[in-house]
């Protein structure tokens, strides 16, 4: 997923808190967010892409260990 796309993904999910709780400013929507439990997506992606790696290098493959390498 490329930078543009976690952009679009961000910027939906702030207009879906702008229509459920009216026009907010920047600081208002991270207080609702973390009200209500919702993380910023870069580190939902983050999260979900480590949980993928690890659990895909428990198998040992070859590729795994360049994937390793990178991070």
């Amino acid at each position: 997923m490329n930078s543009a796309d976690r952009q679009s993904l961000q910027f939906t999910m702030n207009e879906i808190l702008s229509k459920i709780f009216g026009v907010m400013s920047k600081d208002t929507y991270s207080e609702v967010s973390k009200y209500f439990g919702i993380e910023p997506l870069e580190e939902v992606i983050g999260v979900r892409r480590d949980k993928f790696l690890k659990r895909y290098c428990a198998t040992d493959y070859y590729l795994c260990r360049l994937i390793n390498a990178r991070h």
